[in-house]
């Protein structure tokens, strides 16, 4: 399969949360049905919560895509939730596909601290926090109910440089520029200079993935070579989306979770 798959996978009590199979053999999987943290540009929480997903519930999503006729190589639990709001269903499947032999990462705000420590040290293909800001401000306003953003920087400066190069590679901080809101060079520049020192740690500059009726994003492509240009100049490894995640059906911030009317 070439192109990006979206799909539905209903769970027990009638609840369907989406699942997104990218072209270049990744799975994206959901942790919770609905989110906690009042992401305003983020298509996921829009319902709030529901409630966290069960260890089977995980595994179903890769069951269910497989039975749609695709073979993931990797795994990540990036879809609808935050992983570490439900950290022990997380380990599980975790586990479960390294079993498998299928490479697993996450995505995560860091919210809980404590929790994020504990996943700094767990084996895993990719570990990227989602940050989308430079200042504490910006942050508060994208992630309302994620972790303090000094405390995040703290945490991040004082346990990353002792893990290993290679582990140190495997990190990531997503930044989603959002036109007028965390675009301008200000914005960006702090972010620099609030996590200098963590260059081996990859940048990943995103753009929104359209979801009807939102009324955010991303700036035009100058716009966005400038703040590739930028951090870059400031000595950080930076990627751009790449062609699956600029797809309609890139995932991004874009799943939803429903309620069925026939149930499972």
């Amino acid at each position: 399969m070439e192109t990006n798959h979206k799909f539905a996978v209903p769970l027990a009590g009638g609840t369907v949360v989406e699942a997104v199979y990218y072209g270049n053999g990744t799975l994206c999987v959901s942790s919770q049905a609905g989110c906690a943290l009042e992401c305003p540009f983020c298509a996921s929480g829009s319902r709030g919560l529901l409630r966290n997903l069960a260890l089977e519930e995980m595994q179903r999503q890769l069951v269910v895509a497989i039975d749609q006729g695709v073979a993931p190589e990797r795994v990540t639990i990036s879809g609808i939730g935050e992983p570490l709001h439900n950290p022990e269903p997380v380990r599980q499947f975790m586990e479960y596909c390294m079993q498998r032999g299928l490479p697993v990462s996450l995505t995560t705000t860091a919210s809980p601290l404590p929790q994020l420590s504990e996943f700094l040290g767990l084996a895993h293909n990719g570990l990227m926090f989602s940050v989308h800001a430079g200042t504490a401000e910006t942050h508060r306003r994208l992630i309302p109910r994620g972790p303090d953003f000094s405390s995040l920087i703290n945490l991040l400066q004082k346990q990353v440089p002792v893990l290993s190069r290679r582990r140190r590679r495997k990190l990531g901080i997503n930044y989603l520029l959002l036109e007028g809101i965390n675009d301008s060079a200000c914005e960006l520049n702090s972010f620099a200079e609030s996590f200098h020192g963590l260059q081996d740690v990859t940048v990943h500059l995103l753009t929104c993935n359209p979801v009807s009726g939102s009324p955010y994003s991303s700036p035009p492509q100058p716009a966005i070579e400038k703040g590739y240009r930028l951090l870059t100049d400031a000595g950080f490894q930076v990627r751009r989306a790449n062609r699956w995640r600029r797809q309609a059906r890139g995932g991004c911030g874009t799943l939803f979770v429903a309620k069925s009317q026939a149930g499972c």
